[in-house]
């Protein structure tokens, strides 16, 4: 999935350049991404208990990998939504399954996974960056696209065959029948499920931003020119990488909610810095803005590789109702959140500029540092 995505967000500023358009414009196109999320998590769980997670994973890694071939054959920015839609919607359904499958090995093996099968992730999306810095200068947009993402497609469909078999979601859902699938959920988990929906909402526009922005905010801010551009984000991933390798220790030791406070204010408040100096100095000296904004990428990236993992880890942990339908509900109301943030962004964009639009995913971050407090699973009660 991390090869998938990640060349297509090294190479967002040569796609936008296809559609000639605006930030606000072509942010308001990509927003249109998470109506697709929001389409793909209310029917997540259903897919996955009908068909099981496997079966779910390896079919929707087709629509996945055609929407990014479809991100580098558009022209014009009608085209762009559409796309956005179709590839929000795919990585909706995928990311519930991949998720369900983690929660399902981690609880089985009682240790903090997790973060490590997110780094997983991580990896494929810093190759995949990295690749695309590499020849971004020798190879249209378009046919890097359909090569990476059709080497994404195989491997995915290789590695897949060797995930839990159906029967282990039908275990899960015997085991967590407490609360079953058309049963309302106790209000009680119902809150509890909004506050963990909350936090990952605020740290995913924070991650999230980088990809969608970095390359174009390097490019036409910093004017730093294409290859190059794609150094805020590679540096981001690496920084990923190697937190998300190494917090699961950390999460046995001290737990979820003290790991994802100091990541939300480190990253934050590291991510926020480096804008402000950057933005302070372009224009007078972009390569030492590009320097900075390098090292601010790289503790943002650091900050913010425990939070979709812990959220993730959090809601699958939830007592009495299965794990699809907790990671279904978590992801219905996040991504609908993230559409507001990702909308605040482009319009404060269209009004102030990407520089200035950038401080919000930076202080959503520090924000959902401060809400980890909420992220005890002791709060809630065991149905009866």
């Amino acid at each position: 999935m991390g090869v998938a995505v990640a060349a297509t967000s090294a190479r967002f500023a040569e796609i936008k350049g296809q559609t000639h358009t605006s930030d606000a414009i072509f942010g308001y196109c990509i927003m249109v991404g998470n109506l697709g999320s929001i389409f793909g998590n209310f029917f997540g769980s259903r897919v996955s208990r009908k068909i099981g997670t496997r079966r779910t994973a390896q079919l929707i890694m087709v629509g996945i990998a055609g929407s990014q071939i479809a991100y580098g054959f558009v022209n014009r920015i009608w085209e762009i939504p559409l796309v956005a839609f179709a590839a929000g919607s795919s990585y909706a359904l995928m990311n519930i399954a991949c998720n369900a499958q983690g929660s399902m090995i981690q609880e089985s093996v009682g240790r903090s996974l997790m973060p490590s099968f997110h780094g997983s992730w991580s990896v494929g999306a810093c190759t995949a960056s990295f690749a695309a810095g590499a020849i971004a200068k020798f190879v249209p947009v378009e046919w890097h696209l359909l090569g990476n993402s059709l080497v994404a497609l195989f491997g995915c469909l290789m590695v897949s065959r060797a995930l839990l078999p159906y029967s282990a979601d039908k275990h899960d859902i015997a085991k967590n029948s407490e609360v079953p699938h058309h049963a309302p959920i106790p209000i009680e988990i119902k809150n509890f499920i909004w506050m963990v929906a909350i936090g990952s909402f605020l740290a995913t526009i924070a991650e999230t931003s980088v990809g969608d922005w970095s390359s174009i905010y390097l490019k036409e801010d910093l004017h730093i020119p294409i290859g190059v551009n794609t150094l805020g984000y590679t540096c981001f991933v690496l920084a990923q990488i190697a937190g998300r390798f190494s917090v699961g220790r950390l999460i046995d030791k001290y737990g979820i909610p003290s790991v994802i406070r100091v990541g939300g204010l480190l990253g934050g408040c590291g991510y926020l810095t480096g804008l402000l100096i950057a933005n302070a100095e372009r224009g007078r000296h972009n390569y030492t803005a590009l320097v900075v904004m390098c090292i601010a990428y790289a503790i943002l990236g650091f900050g913010v590789a425990p939070m979709p993992p812990s959220y993730v880890s959090v809601a699958g942990s939830i007592p009495g109702i299965p794990t699809t339908r907790a990671l279904t509900r978590l992801a219905v109301i996040a991504s609908t959140g993230f559409f507001i943030g990702r909308f605040s962004i482009s319009s404060l964009a269209g009004l102030f500029g990407l520089p200035t639009a950038l401080l919000l995913p930076a202080t959503a971050l520090i924000g959902s540092g401060l809400l980890a407090h909420f992220l005890d699973i002791k709060r809630i009660k065991t149905p009866a």
